[in-house]
């Protein structure tokens, strides 16, 4: 029995792997096989380790060896001492070493890294350190108070959207009820599902918005699942660097634009509706903010809530720690500054939710927003240069920031670990850089407002998509020379793509949306437009709150290196949207469809409930 508990052990501890010149480098061993060894007699479970390993040599071919086998980023990464890594540190994972050790329960972290560090100083050919980076039993934990509140409040959801749903199937719904059965019914699932469907062309409506938001929304989700492949353990790892050198490939080498159009359109409809309540004395500061609180923050706080109970008990995996188990206890501690929206800001390295410093920056920006368009509606001419020096000062300002402190222009895989963290934390989520586009969609909103039915002349048609078709193209493809794994890096070069690039994206999707809007967007217009987009753009929000810890999950529970290759990653991005879609309907249907009626109800003046009736 002894016999057969050792050689389980040992066949579940990892290898070298072939391929290893490959970029074949983690060797995982066997997670499952390892901690489902049950030892009765003894009271001894199998528990799995995972060491990060870093390795060099004296011998010039072997350490050219490790050079080629990591893809050069051996001295560019950090693979020792990774506990001050931002949480999550989306830093991509190609020279990091790692090694997963089988042993019994009773050892602990600091047996292992003796013995497995004694293990690599008896190597001759190779000097060795390793660090423990985490380790598993397959014990079960009880559920914390944390997780039964997250449950019994995930329970009432359930209870309203049933008890409503059973109400209308039965009775049908009310038309003069009371306030107290109207919230009620506002989760009924029948009247959501058919909200969620419905097709609306509603007169004065700004065409193209569903379709360019939904388009984005994937847009963001295929980049963000980039950079999670960047982390996963490939057989092949070397086939990521290869696929830089494909020109085709730079709408997901270069994706980080798809969030300025997002800061593009939500300054456009915040230009545009606030006019339209300074034209009909109908602003009101505190209440515009406490709606949008409303909107936005019930969903996002339920699913903070679920990141920062549940989510760790979704599965397991050798790097279960690092991308679940992290990533909720950095919204266990800091869940506050995401619902203050200030964790673009204020986060400690430790992100909760990291793709909503988007949020934040947009809420910051939506609270300032109505001093600009209050100019713009007073004094147009004080306005406009107001708006001409809020975009020119990040433009300036990022231009020298990146000069003086020679930061990335862009998220780049041929740059070290300390560049990225650097351009990810100073530059990338910071809205004193990103909110240059935001400045544009004000303008558009403007413009939209000012001059609805404008006419525009067949050579002003023309030379205005030429501009915006190329300008999209420069912005994506012509950083083709600077991703390059291989390029040097120029402060000039990145100082202006940096600053420039944001702005020129705004404009040319603000081109796009103003003509489609203007009736000079032929095929485009109708393509924006399909009837498809209407109820995906319904359910944009919810995707882009869920689709991280789905990216999340599905890299944390990959237990053996995989063979990549474009089929595969385009299998597994559909697969991803797909769960995406299916997860955000849930989350519209139970939760932001329902908040958002009553966030209606709570703001509806009694003429307007009224005028609803009648209708």
């Amino acid at each position: 029995m002894a016999f057969l508990y050792n050689t389980v052990v040992l066949d579940a501890t990892g290898k070298w792997n072939p391929a290893f010149l490959l970029g074949n480098i983690k060797s995982l061993g066997s997670y499952e096989e390892c901690v489902s060894i049950q030892q009765s007699k003894l009271s001894i479970k199998g528990k799995y380790c995972l060491a990060n390993v870093h390795l060099s040599s004296n011998d010039e071919k072997i350490d050219s060896m490790l050079e080629i086998a990591t893809q050069k980023r051996r001295n560019r990464e950090i693979t020792m001492n990774r506990t001050n890594t931002p949480v999550p540190d989306l830093l991509p994972s190609m020279a990091l070493i790692q090694f997963g050790i089988c042993v019994p329960s009773t050892c602990s972290i600091a047996d292992v890294q003796k013995a497995f560090g004694y293990i690599l100083s008896k190597e001759k050919s190779a000097n060795g350190e390793a660090q423990i980076e985490s380790c598993y039993t397959n014990d079960a934990v009880p559920l914390s108070s944390g997780d039964l509140a997250f449950i019994g409040c995930v329970a009432i959801i359930a209870g309203l959207v049933f008890l409503s749903s059973v109400i209308e199937t039965k009775f049908g719904v009310k038309e003069d009820a009371g306030f107290a059965y109207s919230c009620l019914m506002a989760f009924s699932l029948p009247t959501n599902w058919r909200k969620l469907f419905v097709i609306s062309h509603h007169p004065g409506a700004l065409k193209s918005l569903d379709g360019v938001r939904v388009l984005s929304t994937l847009w963001v989700v295929a980049g963000h699942k980039i950079i999670f492949t960047l982390q996963e353990p490939w057989a092949n790892k070397c086939f990521q660097v290869k696929s830089l050198e494909k020109l085709a490939n730079m709408p997901f080498t270069n994706n980080m634009p798809s969030v300025d159009t997002f800061f593009l359109m939500s300054g456009m409809l915040r230009s545009y509706n606030l006019l339209k309540e300074f034209q009909g004395n109908r602003f009101r500061f505190f209440t515009d903010v406490a709606r949008r609180y409303l909107r936005l923050t019930p969903v996002y706080a339920l699913v903070i809530a679920f990141y920062a109970t549940l989510l760790t008990r979704l599965g397991s995996g050798p790097r279960w720690e690092k991308f679940v188990t992290e990533p909720g206890e950095a919204c266990d501690a800091n869940w506050k500054n995401n619902l203050l929206y200030i964790n673009s800001y204020v986060h400690n390295n430790k992100h909760c939710m990291i793709q909503t410093w988007y949020l934040a920056s947009d809420m910051q920006l939506f609270l300032v927003s109505p001093l600009v368009v209050y100019a713009l509606w007073k004094k147009p001419t004080t306005g406009k240069l107001i708006l001409f020096l809020l975009a020119a000062i990040p433009i300036c300002f990022t231009a020298w920031y990146t000069y003086i402190f020679e930061v990335l222009p862009t998220y780049l895989l041929n740059n070290s670990d300390e560049k990225l963290i650097s351009y990810q934390r100073d530059v990338h989520i910071t809205t004193h850089h990103r909110m240059a586009p935001y400045v544009v969609g004000l303008a558009l909103g403007y413009i939209l407002y000012v001059k609805k039915n404008l006419h525009l002349s067949l050579m002003s048609v023309i030379s205005g998509w030429l501009m915006c078709l190329l300008t999209l193209y420069v912005v994506v493809f012509g950083a083709f020379n600077i991703v390059q794994y291989d390029h040097e890096y120029d402060p000039v070069e990145s100082a202006l793509y940096a600053s420039l690039h944001r702005i020129a994206w705004a404009f040319a999707v603000g081109w796009l949306i103003f003509a489609c809007n203007n009736e000079r967007g032929g095929w485009i217009t109708k393509i924006l437009s399909l009837n498809v987009f209407q109820p995906l753009s319904k359910i944009s929000y919810c995707i882009y709150l869920s689709h991280y810890v789905i990216l999340m999950v599905g890299t944390a529970r990959i237990k053996t290196p995989l063979f990549a290759d474009d089929y595969a990653l385009i299998h597994s991005l559909a697969g991803d949207f797909i769960i995406s879609i299916i997860v955000a309907t849930v989350l519209y249907l139970s939760v932001e469809a329902p908040l958002f009626e009553i966030t209606r109800l709570i703001f509806s003046t009694p003429k307007n409930v009224t005028k609803k009736k009648e209708n």
